[in-house]
Formats: C-alpha cells, structure tokens, sequence
C-alpha cells in the first residue's frame, strides 16, 4: 500500500496551484467543508512542504482523514473544463504524464482541429478556450490523468472514497486533462482556508447534539446542514406547487440546538408548532420599534419599503429629509410629526413635494402594532405570524425591521442560526436587503428564502448555496433556471429541479412530511387585526391604539377591570394612558375590542369586563 501525507493548505488567492503539484506526480487536492487539503506520496512529502514554502504558501502536516462518501463528478461534459463547472465540496485525484504520454494528449487536441484540403492536412482555428488549455500543457510539458469527485453522504461510496484516499485512479470517471482544467477543477476546493483536523469525537459530538443534521427529501437526495458553513437555501416557484411544504418539512428536521426565525405572512407556518417550534403573533407577542435599530436603521427599513415594495428610488432630498426626521424621533409616529412641520412650513416646493410623499408611503406603518415597542429575537426555534398585520407596506417593514435587528445581534455574536423568509418577493430586490443578506453569512446566519419569481427576490437571497425551482411559467425566472421552457413548466406538485454547488443539476420528487401536508390542506388565513376600524369606532387616534396594544396590555387592562391589578399593570395603563382614575378610556375599550378580535382571551370575558367599564 501507498504511504500517503496529508497537509492542510492556505495558498494565496492570486498564486496558481497547478505548478507545484505537477511537480509531486501523484496527488489528492479536496475539500469537504473542513477546509483545503492536499496528500501526497509520503516520500515526497518534504520536498513538497518546502516548495510549498518558497511559493509563499501556508502548509501543516495533519493525520490521514476519514474522507466522507464520494461519488465521481459527472457533470462535465464539455471540453475544456469551464470555470463554472468547479465542485465546491469535491476534488481531484491525479498523476502527471509526461514524455510521450503527454506529447499524446498534445497530439489528441491538435487532431481535432486538423483537415486535409485537396489532399493537404490544414489546421483549423481553435477557440480561444482551446487554445488557452493547449498553451498550458505545452508550457507545462506535462498533462495530468485524473478522476474528479464530490462528496455525497447519500449517494456517495465508502470503498471509492477509501480508493482515492491512497492516491489510486479509479477505472470509471478517469480521464486526461491539462493543467488549466485542473486549476479551474480546483478553483472553489482551494477556497474557505486550510484543513485543520477535528478529533474524531468532535465529529461524533457535532452529529449528536445537533450541530450537523441533513434533510433526506426523496430517495437518494437529501441536503446537509452544519454550523460555520453556508447553509443558505432557496425555494422558488408559482403558488401551490410544494414550496412552502417542503420548507416546512426541512424546519420540521432542524435540531432543537439551532436557533431558527420563521417570518411567516400568512400563518400557514404554525403547523411547525407541532415540531417544537414558539408561534408568536406579530402585533400581539412580538413588536419592535425601527427606531431601536437606531436613526441608521429605521432609514435602512423605511428606504427598504420604498425602493423594494413601492419599488421607487429614494431620492438625494427625500433621503436627507427622512434622515432629520429619524435622527430626532423615538419612533414613526413622532418622525411623521416632523416631516408633517416640513410639508406646512418649508419655503421650497421641492422639500413640499418629497415630504408628501413620505407621509404617503408612513402612513400604513403607523397604524400597525408590531412596529411599536420592543421585544428580544426569539432564542431556538421560532414562528413569527405576520398575518395580524393589516397592510402589506407594513408587512414589509416588519419584516425589514426583524432582518435588521438579527443582522444587528449577529455582530454582536448573540444571534446565529437559520432566518426562513417565506414571499421573499414582497422585500424586492432592494440595496439594504441585499446588503444584510451579503454579511450576514459572515457572521454564522444563514438564509432560506421562498418567494415566486427571481425578478422580485433580492439577488443575494436568490444566490444561495442550494437552489429549489418548483413549477413555473414565470419568464424571469425561467430565463435563469429553465432557459429553454422544457423542465420548470412540465412539474407536477412538490416536483423540483434542485441545483446545489458542487452538484450536478437534478429533478427530483420530494417526499414531504404527512402532518405538514394534512395541515396545508386544512389551512385559512387568519384575518389581521382591524386597529384602523375599531379606532373609529371609539372614537380614538389608530396611532396611539397601534401603540398601546399588545397581549400584555390586554392582560392588564383585564385584571384593571376585575379589580385585581397590580401596582405595575396601573403604572403601565397610565403611561399608555388606558385609565383616568378608576375609570378605563376610550383608549382602553378599543384595545379591549382588539383582544376579543385577537383572541387572546376569550370574548364571553371581555365583553363581561366591557360592561363594567
């Protein structure tokens, strides 16, 4: 048997590798998700370090890995090897020819591009590709036979990863190759830092308590999930073909360890209840004011609502307008207040006209509950129903609001995990969302993303790691997945053309969990809380009843009204201004009204207390 040494490798982005490896004549260069490694014959070993110092490459020698269940490569198809066919989770096992057997490889391409010509052998033009993959073999002197592969816990072989694990050629997927394929094969392997081994039972201890878990999804197909990695996710597709199914069949799998923030628009995600999972009503369990984001990024949500649900620009004077207003306010009510004194008092009819149309586009958030006070993200694994919200521009804030503040606590290393956006769509493709969604894997939060078509969901939302295309007759979205029309349109229900790196495309037929399915079935949207009605009702302002509803609001003014309040349920009542004396405001029964259309508590009792009042 073969003495192999194993390295852990760090090389310079611009430093080719290619070069040096030739050099070692047989070698296996991979990534698994743990980092570049690279093994070569044990007798090489040393000259291979040192060369690899010279070049200004950062080498350690580590102990023989267990390599994960490989499978061969069989997406290339194509000669040269293009640069956006390289695995990302994968590798290449070679040896380098030289002499004739280079010379043969030589000679195989220019065959290609010969023809005889009135019994005379003339060369053809070669494509620049062509050329390019010939210069490197000529000035290389050698060619490379090699077998590419990627790593695959489901589909992938034990025995073949042993195989290539002692620097042995398999038969099947063998082929030659020159050494600019090579270096494109391996130009996202080479990413994501150096190998550095965990012990063994770290890796057990990841798998069982949760730091690692995969989703199978039909047979032969599952996706994985591990902390520290890209574990973004998209799924993209018309109505009811199995999109938010299938999501909710992955979160159903998440371990309980992992810290997971649904924001669901319609409620249908409560099914995840089931599972373990908190369902939290926007408006009613949870509110967070923008302006506790700071003036930076209250701006960032509202320029979010404008440009990406209104899909207008936010001009240089609305922007510095809307930046004076925030830089002063503790929350939107008062920040509407000053744009309102610029409209009225302003001499230029350029600062009139932007500040009206600020008010326009405020107005809808000010009435919503959820966007009043403040409540901490959620720990483990959460459902947020924004379906209590009444406009969708407030929808929309809301969830801009939630995004900025993980993005917020990422930074500052109190929150990671798994942020799922269900109708990813109404966000738009908008400067902030793009933004947070760039950093945001930087800091250890990945993002599933659901929406219907890629025009409208932001582009680094859609550009994740594993992509989901479900049935679609969209023409953007078929213009990126499905060029030709012949896949996205035929789908049936639950049916998805899955791309993830590394991988080849596939369709696949996903197996979805039957309770989620039994739930989808059964499912009608819940009504949103009608602050704006019952106001005008009582006669109150909608902004001031927004402000003071909450369900531990409700709980206070209820046992206020049986008698049994404490000294802090009448401290909170008097700043929300909900009672005057023993007597509850008008204020008070709207909120009252709000709880029974809520259902926090039951009606029967509430009417009973408003009777009181």
């Amino acid at each position: 048997m073969m003495r192999v040494a194993w390295f852990g490798v760090e090389v310079p982005p611009s430093e080719r590798i290619v070069p040096l490896l030739i050099a070692v004549d047989r070698f296996l260069a991979a990534n698994w998700g743990e980092g570049f490694t690279l093994a070569v014959e044990e007798r090489r070993a040393k000259r291979f370090a040192e060369l690899a110092e010279l070049r200004g490459w950062r080498v350690w020698q580590v102990e023989p890995p267990e390599l994960p269940p490989v499978r061969f490569y069989d997406a290339l198809r194509s000669w040269p090897v293009p640069e956006d066919l390289a695995p990302v989770r994968g590798g290449v096992v070679a040896r380098t020819l030289r002499g004739r057997a280079a010379a043969k490889v030589l000679n195989d391409i220019d065959r290609q591009y010969l023809a005889v010509i009135r019994g005379s052998f003339v060369r053809l033009p070669m494509p620049q590709e062509v050329e390019r993959a010939r210069e490197s073999l000529i000035v290389h002197d050698a060619a490379l036979q090699a077998s590419v592969f990627i790593f695959d816990e489901v589909r992938g072989s034990e025995k073949l990863a042993r195989k290539v694990a002692e620097l042995k050629l398999p038969w099947r997927g063998r082929g030659r190759f020159t050494p600019l394929d090579i270096e494109r094969l391996l130009s996202r392997v080479r990413e994501g830092g150096g190998y550095r081994q965990r012990p063994k039972i770290a890796v057990m201890a990841a798998r069982e308590f949760g730091l690692e878990f995969s989703v199978k999804l039909a047979d032969g197909f599952a996706l994985r999930f591990a902390e520290k990695q890209d574990n973004s996710l998209l799924l993209c597709g018309a109505p009811g073909t199995g999109k938010s199914a299938a999501l909710d069949t992955m979160l159903a799998s998440v371990p309980e360890s992992w810290s997971v923030l649904v924001l669901d628009p319609t409620g249908e995600h409560a099914v995840l209840a089931k599972f373990g999972y908190r369902v939290a009503r926007a408006g009613v369990d949870a509110k967070i004011n923008p302006l506790e984001l700071g003036p930076a990024g209250a701006f960032d949500v509202i320029a979010g609502v404008i440009e990406g649900y209104w899909r207008e620009r936010v001009s240089p004077i609305v922007a510095e307008i809307l930046r004076r207003a925030l830089q002063a306010s503790k929350n939107l009510a008062e920040a509407y207040d000053r744009i309102m004194k610029v409209l009225e008092q302003s001499q230029r009819e350029d600062e009139r006209s932007a500040a009206a149309a600020l008010l326009r586009r405020l107005e809808p958030l000010l009435t919503c509950p959820a966007l009043h006070g403040l409540e901490l993200l959620p720990r483990g694994r959460a459902v947020i129903d924004m379906s209590s919200i009444e406009s969708e521009e407030a929808k929309t804030a809301f969830a801009l609001t939630v995004l900025h503040a993980v993005y917020s606590s990422a930074k500052l290393g109190r929150w990671k995990g798994i942020v799922a956006i269900d109708e990813a769509d109404r966000l738009g493709d908008c400067e902030v969302v793009n933004r947070i969604a760039d950093e945001l894997r930087q800091y250890g939060v990945s993002v599933w993303t659901v929406g219907h078509s890629l025009a409208r969901i932001a582009r680094k939302l859609a550009d994740a790691r594993a992509q989901m295309f479900f049935a679609t007759m969209d023409p953007d979205t078929l213009e990126v997945a499905d060029s030709r029309g012949e896949v996205l349109p035929r789908l049936g229900f639950a049916q998805a053309l899955v791309r993830e790196r590394g991988a080849r495309e596939r369709v696949v037929s996903l197996t979805l969990n039957p309770d989620v399915l039994r739930s989808k079935a059964l499912f009608k949207p819940g009504a949103p809380l009608p602050v704006s009605q019952v106001a005008a009702r009582h006669g109150v302002d909608p902004r001031q009843l927004a402000a003071a509803f909450s369900r531990g609001t409700c709980e206070a003014l209820l046992r206020f009204t049986s008698g049994l309040a404490s000294q802090e349920d009448l401290v909170l009542l008097d700043e929300l201004g909900l009672r005057k004396g023993k007597e509850a405001t008008r204020l008070a029964l709207a909120c009252l009204e709000l709880c029974r259309d809520s259902g926090i508590l039951p009606a029967q009792r509430i009417n009973s207390e408003e009777n009181n009042c």
